[in-house]
């Protein structure tokens, strides 16, 4: 099953590559991702709903989704600020 989605995902990625579409069949396209997303949420939502077990242990995973993100940011903000102290650096020393 996985390979299908890879090789689906690798197709899908080439003829884009390859611009063998039109301006106009790009923005149908588009269209219908953003269609095809809403169902796909839709019936994670569904699954997720009917699951008891997630249910019970939304508290939880709330906590643990609420310090993950916080820890993402923290760490994307430190990144950032070290990657930029780096390229001043490089910067300065070309002046």
């Amino acid at each position: 099953m996985s390979y299908g989605i890879i090789l689906a995902l690798a197709l899908g990625f080439i003829i884009g590559y390859k611009k063998f579409f039109s301006a106009k069949v790009l923005k149908i396209n588009g269209k219908l991702q953003t269609v095809w997303l809403i169902l796909l949420i839709f019936s994670m939502g569904i699954s997720i709903g009917s699951n008891d077990e997630i249910i019970s242990d939304i508290p939880i995973l709330g906590l643990k989704a609420f310090l993950f993100a916080v820890a993402t940011v923290i760490g994307s903000v430190v990144i950032v600020y070290l990657f930029s102290k780096f390229l001043d650096n490089k910067a300065e020393e070309k002046e």
